[in-house]
């Protein structure tokens, strides 16, 4: 019998681009737009420029692109380089579920460069990398490496994109991914929400995968069933495994769930900042002036889990003197900007800017009071489950196995481990009126045990039944805001602009404006249509050559 590697492999080394619907292609194309203005934006800021320099410093030969400063170096050089530069403001892509365009735009494109390949071989490559990386978040969705933390899906995905660019066979593949597999990264958040260490999350894992598919087509192997046995992947990253969620290969694609940021910052901030800036318009309509700092009272922000639990970890980090990324954490320091400057971009997330507006930031944060609210917490599981298989997984949950992981899942998801009596009212309530399905694979506890929810005859999770080309990823989020004139206004956002369950047009709008805003302070108004051009018809480029001088200075 197969590994599961195998399986993954032979998928990615015999799917052809006609395999692929032209919905995922164009999704790919935007994710391009989007990740490409990433690095634009971080290009520039003083961790960045470190980065590169020392990078650069090996004098590597090769024919890939630094963007958007056109230095040619080597695959890896330059996908750690603009790897680096598209994490610098969290201003990144992010799907079901990892951050994967850090390893799935920027390496292929790199190896891509450097091979002499055209569109259509980076397409492929690029969506191949999401899949797996996307699946392999999943797998070990439930552990203490998840959301940000998920850096060790890059290393994978850049070696299988790899591979494929290399034109390796499925075994050989299948030992690509292995190695990178062999010695994952694991980030720690003290590295992470304050100092430039954020930096190296996608950097040194991308450049890992890269050397890893190289180091299989010189024949080199390694561990085919890690994702398999005891003391394996699965072991070391999840409280309980999910190897369910690695399956689909050809009949759902994860690619379909890109959402695209358009507020650099945490996913979690993102419908916050949409409902303060929708609270500022009302303000102006109704007063005939901009809403100011000194006009709040106070704001009131009621999130989900994932936002109230990011939000506490937020706290942990703030110093002295603000960076761009204790911004890009922080729901109060998001709203303070986007009240002060009518909009959250990479030009307010300056330090220069950060420092002349630190006073009055941190005033307004003292104003703002976020809190979870069970029941958008369970809305959004309920709107998720309409098109992703939520119950299918309940079913595969070992409850007394995850309760013997409470301490540790606790640090994680303080939130899930601090249930109180009226929590679970509220959430029992809730369910029974809005997910009777999901209250019905719960209660099968009390008749199963504490051990598996659900018979051994049901049919097991698998991910080839997700609907992603239907599927929303809602963030949703209630802002209240109260001025000094003891006005209220009040906002609700389900799902934040450029996610997935938004409108399509509006969305595909919506990043190429974000392209456009970051290339042309660098390019000009010519070179970035160029660009835009070539993107809409990458497919039909022999080469990246003309892609690549588009998108460079």
């Amino acid at each position: 019998m197969s590994t599961t590697l195998e399986r993954m492999a032979l998928w990615a080394s015999q799917l052809k681009f006609e395999d692929i619907p032209p919905r995922v292609l164009d999704k790919a194309k935007l994710q391009i737009l989007s990740m490409v203005a990433a690095v634009y934006s971080g290009y520039s800021t003083r961790a960045a420029r470190s980065i590169r320099e020392v990078v650069l410093s090996s004098r590597a030969q090769g024919r890939a692109l630094i963007l958007p400063g056109g230095d040619r170096t080597s695959p890896t050089v330059a996908a750690m380089a603009n790897a680096a530069a598209s994490m610098a403001l969290e201003y990144d892509d992010y799907l079901f579920m990892g951050h994967t365009g850090h390893s799935a735009v920027l390496a292929s494109l790199a190896l891509a460069q450097e091979e002499g390949l055209g569109g259509k071989d980076w397409l492929k490559a690029l969506i191949i990398a999401n899949e797996v990386g996307g699946r392999l978040g999943a797998s070990v969705m439930l552990g203490p490496q998840s959301g940000q933390l998920w850096t060790h899906i890059h290393a994978p995905a850049a070696a299988c994109a790899g591979a494929v660019l290399l034109g390796l066979d499925a075994q050989a593949t299948a030992h690509a991914i292995a190695l990178a597999l062999y010695q994952p990264p694991m980030a720690m958040w003290p590295g992470f929400l304050g100092p430039d260490s954020k930096l190296m999350s996608a950097a040194n894992p991308t450049r890992d995968g890269l050397q890893a598919a190289r180091m299989a087509a010189w024949g080199l192997t390694g561990p085919i069933d890690i994702l398999d046995v005891e003391r394996g992947f699965g072991d070391h990253f999840a409280y309980q495994y999910l190897p369910q969620m690695l399956s689909g290969w050809g009949q759902s694609w994860v690619t379909d769930s890109l959402c695209f940021k358009i507020h650099p910052g945490c996913a979690h901030i993102a419908s916050a900042v949409d409902g303060i800036l929708e609270l500022a318009g009302q303000f102006q309509a109704k007063h005939g002036r901009l809403l100011a700092l000194a006009d709040v009272r106070g704001i009131q922000v009621q999130t989900t889990l994932f936002g109230a639990e990011m939000h506490k970890l937020s706290l942990t980090s703030l110093p002295e003197r603000l960076a761009p990324v204790h911004v890009n954490f922080s729901i109060p320091l998001s709203l303070g900007i986007a009240i002060r400057s009518g909009r959250l971009s990479p030009t307010e997330l300056e330090e220069s800017q950060l420092a002349a507006s630190a006073e009055e930031l941190m005033a307004l944060a003292d104003k703002v009071e976020v809190s979870h609210d069970w029941s958008l917490t369970l809305e959004m599981l309920e709107q998720m489950n309409q098109t992703l298989p939520l119950t299918d997984l309940l079913r595969d949950l070992d409850i007394r196995q995850m309760l013997a992981q409470r301490g540790d899942a606790g640090r994680q998801l303080g939130g899930l481990a601090e249930l109180k009596p009226r929590d679970l009212l509220r959430a029992a309530g809730f369910l029974l009126n809005r997910a009777p399905q999901l209250v019905r694979e719960v209660g099968r506890v009390a008749r199963n045990g504490l051990g598996r929810i659900g018979s051994q005859e049901e049919t097991p999770c698998d991910l080839g039944h997700a609907q992603f080309d239907q599927a929303t990823m809602p963030f949703l989020c209630e802002v209240k805001l109260k001025t000094q004139d003891n006005e209220e206004l009040k906002s609700r956002v389900d799902i934040p602009l450029g996610a997935a369950g938004r409108d399509t047009a509006e969305t595909r709008g919506l990043v190429r404006k974000k392209f456009r805003d970051q290339a042309v302070r660098l390019l000009g108004e010519v070179q970035v249509e160029q660009a835009l051009e070539l993107v809409d018809n990458l497919e039909e480029q022999q080469d990246l050559d003309a892609l690549g001088q588009a998108l460079t200075v």
